[in-house]
């Protein structure tokens, strides 16, 4: 008795790796019939030539057409294969770190387009910077006036740090300009996050942000992009 038992559990387990081996088996083969017609199938993605690239390494691209608002101009981020860029002679990495509020992206720069008049302007003259967020502030929020009346960015243009990346550990700048990617000026330059960017009642941008271990508040003239109030704010008991 114990030998049948012994030869039938050796039957079914010769049965079971049998099986295993024949789906593993026909999975590994399925697997290279369907890489060898997806190889053939492929089409890489069309790079442009929209700036330098002389060691072929950034392989070009246009982003999604972004609406400002209702109004006839458009922004396309502009695309890098490429996660790295050159800052003052040092190769940086452009991804890295982690966080809700941090957007990762490849946009070096970014076109604005009128669709009314079919005229186009970069925002910077380089490459030689991250934006990790474009905004656009459309009227106030206790009002419904929705009109597009500037664009507001997130920029990262140095490793601060210095750990040899362009990450969320890094400073940014805070940036403001028309909607057309006019006039751009830099409101805050190096501070750890934006809380809040909104238009007040007065049609003033107000705007929360964070910098090491301190929070300031600050409202900026839309007509002059400059800075007309900036605090910290209170601590609890002062």
């Amino acid at each position: 008795m114990k030998s049948e038992r012994f030869f039938k559990w050796m039957w079914n387990f010769n049965g079971l790796v049998l099986f295993l081996g024949i789906s593993v088996g026909i999975l590994f083969f399925g697997y290279q019939i369907t890489k060898h017609l997806l190889k053939e199938d492929y089409v890489p993605p069309q790079t442009l030539n929209l700036a330098d690239d002389k060691e072929d390494e950034e392989k070009w691209s246009l982003g999604y057409p972004n609406r400002i608002g209702k109004s006839d101009f458009y922004y396309i981020p502009l695309e890098s294969e490429k996660l790295s860029v050159e800052s003052r002679g040092t190769v940086v990495d452009s991804f890295g770190g982690s966080g809700s509020y941090y957007t990762e992206t490849r946009s070096k720069n970014a076109l604005f387009l009128n669709s009314k008049t079919n005229t186009s302007n970069w925002l910077f003259k380089s490459v030689n910077q991250l934006i990790t967020n474009i905004s656009t502030i459309s009227g106030s929020e206790y009002s419904n006036n929705t009109k597009a009346v500037a664009m507001t960015y997130e920029v990262i243009n140095s490793d601060t740090n210095l750990d040899g990346k362009f990450n969320n550990f890094d400073k940014r700048t805070f940036a403001i300009s028309k909607i057309d990617g006019s006039d751009y000026v830099e409101i805050i330059e190096g501070y750890s996050r934006i809380v809040k960017s909104v238009i007040n009642t007065e049609g003033e941008l107000f705007v929360i942000f964070i910098n090491n271990n301190d929070v300031f508040s600050m409202l900026v003239n839309l007509d002059t992009f400059k800075v007309v109030s900036k605090k910290t704010l209170p601590k609890v008991g002062n």
